[in-house]
């Protein structure tokens, strides 16, 4: 699963996914056994990661190792796109952008059902 997330650096992102998996986890833990658990835990995840400034931009389905020569090489591209502009949340917003349009490019399909 794939997340637009500007301005936020890795750790700051990885508090925000366990904050979430969390929230999600505990809304659905009571559930029945014949409750569609995970579509719930994934769309309250999402909603959580949204809240903090994330967005879902879908999932990508491929072999793994396909997936990091083709996000190696994007953002490497859209590293280079950016690099004469100054930090700032705009510059990491359209390195993002050119890093997903440069994987839909590569064959990168993204995916945006909640379903596995």
């Amino acid at each position: 699963m794939i997340y637009g997330t500007p301005g936020t650096v890795s750790a700051q992102w990885s508090r925000i996914q366990d904050a979430c998996n969390y929230e999600a986890e505990k809304a659905t833990a009571s559930a029945s056994l014949k409750t569609p658990t995970e579509y719930r835990r994934f769309r309250l995840f999402n909603m959580c990661a949204k809240l903090k400034g994330a967005t879902f931009v879908g999932k990508v389905t491929m072999p793994d190792a396909e997936w990091e020569r083709i996000s190696m090489r994007c953002k490497a591209e859209a590293r280079t796109a950016v690099a004469k502009q100054p930090a700032s949340r705009s510059r990491d917003e359209l390195q993002e952008d050119l890093e997903i349009d440069c994987a839909k490019r590569n064959g990168a399909v993204f995916r945006q059902d909640y379903y596995p």
